[in-house]
C-alpha cells in the first residue's frame, strides 16, 4: 500500500526517493551514448521507471526551449498522483552555446539530487568555473515551485521553472 502521511496517497519521503532515483537514472544519466529516453507519440521523448510501489515518468519535447511533464503513479493507476510540468530556455545573447548550459544545468541538478540526502525541495547551489547553478523553492501544503538559473560569468544565461502537485487521497 502507498504512504499513509496525512490525506495523502504516498508520504513526502517516498515521493522525494522516487524523484530523487527517476531523475538520476533518466535525466542525470541521460548522455550522448546512453539515452534511456523513447521517442514518443505525444511528446518527443518519454522515459519510466519502476520504483518499488510507484511509476515514474518524464516526457519532454524541444532542445531550447523545451517543456515536459514528469509524474509519479501508483503501479497499475491511470491517475498520477504527483504531477510536475517543466519549461526552460537559454537567454539570447549569452557568451556560451545552450549545449554547455545544458551540460552545466545537468551537472548542478546531478550534484543537487547526490547532495540533497533526503530534502530534495530545499535552495541549492553549485558553482564550477565561470558557471553558476542555483535552485529556490517554495513549497506550499502539496504544491511546489521551483526555480532554477544557470550564470555564466555572473550574468543570468538559462532558466527552468517547475510546478509540481501531490495529489490528495480519494475517499
Amino acid at each position: 500500500m502507498a504512504g499513509t502521511e496525512g490525506d495523502y496517497f504516498m508520504a513526502k519521503t517516498e515521493m522525494i526517493n522516487v524523484l530523487t532515483i527517476g531523475r538520476t537514472e533518466g535525466y542525470v544519466k541521460k548522455s550522448s551514448a546512453y539515452n534511456p529516453y523513447v521517442p514518443s507519440d505525444i511528446y518527443d521523448w518519454d522515459f519510466k521507471l519502476v520504483c518499488g510501489n510507484y511509476l515514474f515518468t518524464d516526457s519532454y519535447r524541444g532542445f531550447n526551449p523545451y517543456s515536459g511533464v514528469e509524474n509519479i503513479y501508483i503501479k497499475n493507476q491511470d491517475e498520477p498522483i504527483w504531477s510536475c510540468d517543466y519549461i526552460g530556455y537559454i537567454l539570447e545573447n549569452t557568451p556560451v552555446s545552450a549545449e554547455e548550459i545544458y551540460g552545466f544545468l545537468k551537472e548542478g541538478r546531478g550534484n543537487h539530487l547526490l547532495d540533497c540526502v533526503g530534502s530534495l525541495f530545499i535552495d541549492y547551489s553549485y558553482k564550477k568555473g565561470n558557471f553558476e547553478y542555483q535552485t529556490k523553492f517554495q513549497d506550499h501544503c502539496k504544491a511546489i515551485l521551483q526555480r532554477e538559473e544557470i550564470y555564466y560569468s555572473g550574468s543570468l544565461a538559462g532558466i527552468q521553472i517547475s510546478a509540481g502537485y501531490l495529489q490528495e487521497k480519494k475517499y
